[in-house]
């Protein structure tokens, strides 16, 4: 844990400016837009409602096994509740702090839609590696905290992603044996 403080300190120590601190705070806020982008995704446009469903199923997984349990097993305090000298320039979090929620969203949902739009993906992954390093930066997670949270969201877009395929499948055999089945 020694290591976690070091690396947080650093950052704030060599990174700490009022761009950067605007750009994290910007990041910090980006969960609801991806729920956003999930149901527009889902719900709008039919060419991506594959899509919006795999991350649909990524993301309750994730929340169900993160949020729901690891969270709660776990209770691991967040970084600022220890080092009490560190003063936040955001809220403090109300939940514990591993693995980072932020992060498994932010990877979900880019590795949801690298599987089938490799371009965009290629861009959500940028933007999911911001989010990750926001969360150090703005001192609300630890760096272990943050790799969990990137390994589990890739995880979880990747499995996500298979169930879609998976499910589709089995309805689109079912309606064609339906459908022959009719005809004869």
């Amino acid at each position: 844990m020694d290591w976690e403080f070091a690396f947080l300190d650093s950052i704030r120590d060599n990174f700490s400016n009022p761009v950067f601190d605007e750009i994290s705070k910007f990041f910090g806020d980006a969960v609801i837009p991806i729920i956003i982008v999930a149901m527009i995704l889902l719900i709008i446009f039919k060419k991506t409602r594959r899509t919006g469903i795999a991350l649909l199923i990524s993301t309750v997984s994730v929340v169900i096994i993160g949020n729901l349990i690891l969270k709660p097993a776990i209770a691991r305090v967040r970084p600022y509740d220890v080092n009490t000298a560190v003063q936040l320039i955001v809220s403090a979090e109300h939940d514990f702090s591993f693995p980072s929620a932020h992060t498994y969203f932010a990877f979900t949902t880019a590795t949801v839609i690298f599987m089938r739009y490799k371009k965009v993906g290629i861009c959500c992954y940028i933007l999911a590696i911001l989010m990750a390093l926001s969360r150090m930066y703005l001192y609300v997670h630890y760096p272990t905290d943050v790799i969990a949270g990137t390994i589990f969201g890739i995880g979880f877009g990747i499995a996500g992603y298979f169930i879609e395929k998976a499910l589709y499948n089995f309805i689109s055999n079912r309606k064609y044996k339906a459908k022959h089945e009719k005809n004869e």
